[in-house]
């Protein structure tokens, strides 16, 4: 793995070379990294190779060169994969890019058309971002480069209002007005003179509801087996994530079947679902499993956490693996094959064929709502929002409505998923194995009906056929969903919705909205309000917490402009 940012452009003005030298400078947080680049007085690219997969993932030649960020499982080799890239024509990577199921973007510079061609995975996972900037073309694989830069850059008001409420920006937003992010399935051609997109991959043209549960099944198991198979390589030993959920167990469970030796992380709240669980499991199975308790599971992700604590420093396991900085994760799981995000109120309404009806359904389910008399205009905004959800869901009007939304989380929840986790890994150097973004799994549940995969309904068919033995003990479900049938002799621990108002630090949420009172940013807020809930929170007579939430979240996008 790599990070990447560069400019192309016709010509080369005081600005632009300062912005080269930027970028060289930012681009890695880490003084002491190397920085490959190359410059030719059309493109400057610079790179910083990460070595998780401990391959190389950039081959060249006289004519062009390639490189893939994460892996494209076309084979388990990334350096066979960027080599048959680089051997190919241009025109035939959407075929080969079709058939690959990994998560990757491709970049691809042809030296004598001075183009630069990128490809994004299926759901583009692997994030790319880019700016149009005095007749250049501006791109970084993290976009807090682009706070490096001296370029303008404004607040997008209503991607920062997304971020804040619902965890992500729709389609191609960013937090800047001025900066987009490559879409899934999208190439993007940059020249000198030019900027073109176009898409080379659609959910949307592959089969639906043609097949049924039984067939389903048989096809996810193999699809999720040859996941694993091209992920894993020649690897004997490995790291895996492991919570009190299904997701982790079942890639743990895969593992143990195959005599890899592993120990696994998880990090939770004391005494959690997350943590009782986890550990009967492991012991159930005798495999060994690290807990680190942690007092907020919000306020970072768990692949965020593996790059604090595991070092190999600290466990001994950590020189037996082959690829110590490439951890298996669950990512995906719940929602692309549990479909999570789904519940009765969203069914009906997808059901009445009114997407407005979706989007206030969804919005209600994930209690994501405005702070109307906190936030100025907050009403126009959360009407805003409900409108963007919308055109997300005409984007897919040939398709019915259920089908529509669930590709609405394909290409907007998970396309943003891990990307705060990738933003780091200057800072804690890791990878993951995502194998339930296999293109082979999404295309079976794109495949099933809808009515079959909601609720955990059909992985927990595929479970019970499959993998029996990741049943044996109790696991955390999701309310709503299929419950665990498993008797519990244990206290009952609390469930991760049981924790929201323990594991959340009400001292430093009132911390923020206080200083937000006093600084720039608080112009974005009625401060007389923000002010009354703070005192009120303090107090114990008002539960402000959730919307000090709101705050703390907008206040981590609200930049002040160039």
């Amino acid at each position: 793995m790599s990070i990447v940012a560069g400019v192309i452009s016709e010509s080369w003005t005081s600005d632009l070379l300062l912005i080269k030298k930027e970028i060289a400078q930012h681009l890695s947080r880490n003084p002491t990294d190397i920085r490959h680049e190359y410059f030719d007085n059309h493109l400057y690219f610079c790179r910083v190779a990460i070595d998780c997969h401990r391959e190389s993932s950039w081959a060249e030649n006289h004519l062009r060169f390639s490189m893939v960020l994460g892996h494209t499982l076309m084979s388990s080799s990334l350096t066979q994969d960027v080599n048959t890239l680089l051997r190919q024509s241009l025109s035939n990577f959407p075929q080969l890019l079709t058939k690959a199921q990994g998560t990757y973007c491709v970049l691809d510079y042809n030296k004598q058309q001075r183009a630069l061609t990128i490809f994004a995975d299926s759901l583009a996972i692997r994030p790319l971002y880019y700016m149009k900037y005095k007749g250049s073309v501006i791109f970084s694989s993290c976009l807090r480069l682009f706070n490096e830069l001296s370029v303008p850059l404004t607040t997008n008001l209503a991607g920062a209002t997304e971020y804040a409420v619902i965890g992500y920006s729709l389609g191609n937003k960013t937090h800047y007005n001025e900066v987009y992010s490559i879409q899934p399935g999208e190439k993007l051609t940059l020249t000198s003179t030019s900027l073109v997109k176009e898409r080379y991959f659609r959910w949307s043209d592959m089969p639906f509801n043609c097949i049924d549960d039984r067939e389903g099944t048989l096809q996810l198991d193999h699809a999720f087996k040859q996941a694993v198979d091209l992920a894993i390589g020649n690897d004997l030993h490995a790291i895996s994530t492991l919570s009190g959920g299904l997701d982790s167990r079942v890639i743990v469970s895969e593992l143990l079947k195959r005599g890899i030796k592993l120990e696994c992380m998880n990090f939770s709240y004391q005494r959690s679902q997350d943590e009782v669980y986890a550990e009967v499991f492991a012991q159930c199975h005798d495999f060994p499993l690290h807990i680190v308790n942690v007092s907020d599971t919000q306020e970072q992700s768990i692949e965020q956490r593996l790059g604090h604590y595991w070092r190999a420093t600290q466990y001994p396991f950590y020189q037996q693996v082959e690829r110590p900085r490439l951890v298996w994760s669950g990512n995906g799981g719940s929602v692309c094959i549990g479909m999570v995000f789904c519940d009765d109120n969203i069914l009906a309404a997808c059901a009445s064929g009114d997407p407005f009806a979706v989007a206030k359904a969804y919005l209600k389910h994930q209690h994501a709502y405005i702070p109307k008399r906190m936030v100025k205009q907050g009403a126009k905004l959360q009407r805003q929002l409900e409108q963007n959800i919308v055109e997300c869901l005409c984007q897919y009007s040939h398709l019915p409505l259920d089908k529509a939304f669930q590709l609405f989380l394909w290409e907007n929840d998970q396309h943003q998923h891990i990307a705060p986790a990738l933003e780091d890994m200057d800072k804690f150097r890791l990878d993951f194995h995502l194998p339930f973004y296999s293109k082979a799994m999404l295309k079976v549940m794109f495949a099933l009906p809808v009515s079959s995969a909601v609720k955990h309904q059909l992985y927990m068919k595929w479970l019970n056929q499959s993998y029996s033995e990741a049943l044996l003990t109790p696991w955390q479900t999701y309310p709503g969903h299929l419950p665990c049938p498993l008797k519990n002799n244990l206290l009952p621990p609390l469930s991760q919705w049981q924790l929201a108002s323990n594991v959340r630090n009400k001292l430093d949420l009132l911390k923020i909205g206080v200083s937000t009172l006093f600084d720039a940013k608080g112009e974005f807020y009625n401060r007389h309000y923000l002010g009354a809930n703070c005192i009120l929170t303090a107090l114990g007579l008002y539960r402000g917490e959730s919307t000090l939430n709101v705050v703390k979240r907008m206040n981590q996008v609200l930049k002040s402009p160039h």
